[in-house]
């Protein structure tokens, strides 16, 4: 047999096999051993568990009143209605921010209420209330702010509009830090008490839609609401189930019931611009969580990394059928600029990247002043995956200021290594593998010299894990089975979708480039079944094998439907020699 070239990128681990317990599971639940094994694996153990995750429901969503401090949101919301006070929703240029900013603009409207929405620019105002910010509140005269996916971290800004004496409504999801904002109420599942056991992982705009529905339950005083306000309240989710898989929440607990009705909504939603984005995704069957990862969602921002992320919100916020497919058009010629602009910036930057890599150094840092600040974010991703080293990216921006974006791979801390040369950045932030940050591009060079030193005296990070459900053979996963895990469906963060182990298989012919070139077709073949199985940005990777080559893979498995015929296809994840 002749040797393959190929290496592994990750680690691979087998999870735990569920034995008979799958089994114990399985018969009372009418599924296969294979299926009930995989929710034995994400931590399902008993059958009304199973029950909830085949088969979510609204009902079990948390009361709106067990938000924290929702009498006193209502309270402000209310007092701005019965005035006839402007409001200012003030939202994000990220996908949350803006399906958070259309929910509560689509209320405001519902309830006769004057709204305007500002969304900040990603490049001139940054994340959250800026100076920008302030102006468009002033300008508008809104004697209520509501910060929807933001605002929990914004001290001083709410500080100078409870001076001006202007009230601010927070609807967030992220962590609060040692000091909270001054507001008329902060609701933020993280600020429940300790002995409440209220799910805390819900988006921004999942927030919001609590908000919705407890306001108009109190302003209808009915629990169970008109037909027209259930119907706004139904196809609100499709903003919901867009927000929560778009900002890569858990799939766990409400969610789950949130993005699967949500899902169910999108082809039939009254509101235009949902209908016209699903079918510009020209989506095959249901939605899913993958459609929406890596369809609709990325659309949505393109927008926002092109500066320009009112096109969204003015597309999901239409009442018009016709305005709506404009914009809809305008967004997928966005979509495509994006993507031609961060292949350029991923072309631009490469020199540099090799330089380090054949340097030995342990951390990326790159950028310039002409680079697109947009998409940086997105490049800095596959640099990191590439590379499997943190990598930071800046761009030069407005005012003389560097930002950037940065992402590291599982175990890496992005922001404990920024904290080594924190004097010299002007400001910093996030999480352990994705952060942001701006300096002077004057810094840009010792700031880059005093993480590659930093990084030398860290612990290089293990190549990322890559669990894995099951071994199976080709024949195993047949379309049946594979229309079974359909019922397992929402797949995403926190409830991963599967993944298989298949050994000793053989590749029938070479291996096929398709699409742009960049990507590869296999057909992979034991005990006399062949199989297709697709390999996505892996064309180069894969070019040293050959028609012959016994290989082990990692693969999920999906029914590709054409035509009226259905077969079984494969994605390939990781794959190495046949040990």
């Amino acid at each position: 047999m002749r040797s393959t070239a190929v290496a592994p990128l990750s680690r691979w681990k087998l999870r735990p096999s569920p034995g008979t317990a799958a089994e114990a599971l399985a018969r009372p639940l009418g599924l296969r051993p294979l299926t009930a094994g995989l929710l034995w694996q994400r931590g399902v153990r008993t059958v009304e568990d199973a029950t909830q995750i085949l088969e979510p429901s609204l009902r079990h969503l948390p009361d709106p009143t067990r938000l924290p401090q929702f009498a006193e949101a209502l309270a402000a919301f209310e007092e701005a209605r019965a005035k006839g006070h402007k409001v200012l929703i003030h939202g994000d240029y990220d996908v949350d921010g803006t399906c958070g900013s259309v929910l509560l603009h689509l209320l405001c409207q519902r309830l006769g209420m004057e709204s305007e929405v500002f969304i900040p620019d990603r490049l001139r105002d940054g994340y959250s209330f800026g100076e920008g910010s302030l102006a468009a509140i002033r300008q508008a005269n809104a004697q209520l702010v509501i910060a929807v996916d933001n605002g929990t971290s914004a001290v001083e800004p709410l500080k100078i509009l409870a001076a001006e004496g202007r009230q601010a409504l927070v609807v967030d999801h992220h962590l609060p830090g040692k000091e909270l904002p001054p507001a008329a109420a902060l609701l933020n599942p993280w600020l429940a008490d300790k002995d409440d056991d209220l799910f805390p992982h819900f988006c921004g705009t999942g927030v919001a839609w609590l908000f919705a529905w407890g306001v108009l339950r109190h302003v209808l005083a009915e629990d169970k609401l008109p037909e027209r306000d259930r119907r706004f309240l139904m196809d609100s989710l499709g903003l919901v189930a867009i927000a929560t898989v778009g900002d890569v929440m858990p799939l766990q607990g409400p969610n789950r019931a949130l993005v699967r009705a949500g899902l169910e909504t999108l082809p039939e939603s009254s509101l235009p611009g949902l209908r016209a984005l699903t079918a510009a995704a020209k989506l095959r069957g249901p939605a899913q969580a993958s459609d929406v990862a890596f369809r609709l969602a990325p659309r949505l921002n393109a927008a926002g990394r092109l500066f320009q992320a009112e096109i969204s919100f003015r597309l999901l916020a239409t009442s018009r059928t016709d305005e709506a497919e404009a914009l809809c058009a305008q967004l997928e010629e966005m979509n495509l600029e994006r993507r031609r602009i961060q292949e350029q910036q991923l072309a631009a930057l490469q020199s540099d990247v090799q330089i380090q890599l054949e340097s030995g150094a342990k951390v990326i840092f790159a950028g310039s002043e002409e680079a697109h600040f947009g998409v940086l974010g997105v490049v800095a991703s596959q640099i990191c995956e590439q590379s499997g080293l943190p990598t930071l990216l800046w761009a030069g921006c407005d005012g003389g200021v560097a930002r950037g974006s940065g992402r590291a791979p599982e175990g890496s801390h992005l922001v404990h290594l920024m904290d080594h040369v924190g004097s010299s950045f002007q400001g910093y932030g996030g999480h352990a593998r994705a952060a942001g940050f701006h300096f002077d591009p004057a810094q840009a060079e010792a700031i880059g010299a005093g993480l590659r030193e930093a990084a030398e005296n860290m612990p290089a990070p293990p190549p990322p894990l890559l669990e894995v459900d099951a071994e199976i053979s080709p024949g195993e996963l047949d379309a049946a089975t594979i229309d079974e895990f359909q019922r397992l469906e929402p797949f995403g963060e926190g409830f991963p979708a599967p993944k298989f182990l298949s050994t000793n298989l053989q590749l029938a012919a070479d291996p096929r480039t398709i699409g742009d070139g960049s990507h590869a077709e296999l057909r992979l073949q034991r005990d006399h079944e062949v199989v297709r199985c697709l390999a996505w940005r892996q064309a180069e990777r894969l070019r040293s094998l050959a028609a012959g080559d016994r290989v082990d893979v990692v693969i999920s498995a999906s029914i590709n439907a054409w035509r009226g015929r259905r077969n079984v296809e494969w994605t390939l994840h990781d794959i190495r020699p046949a040990t």
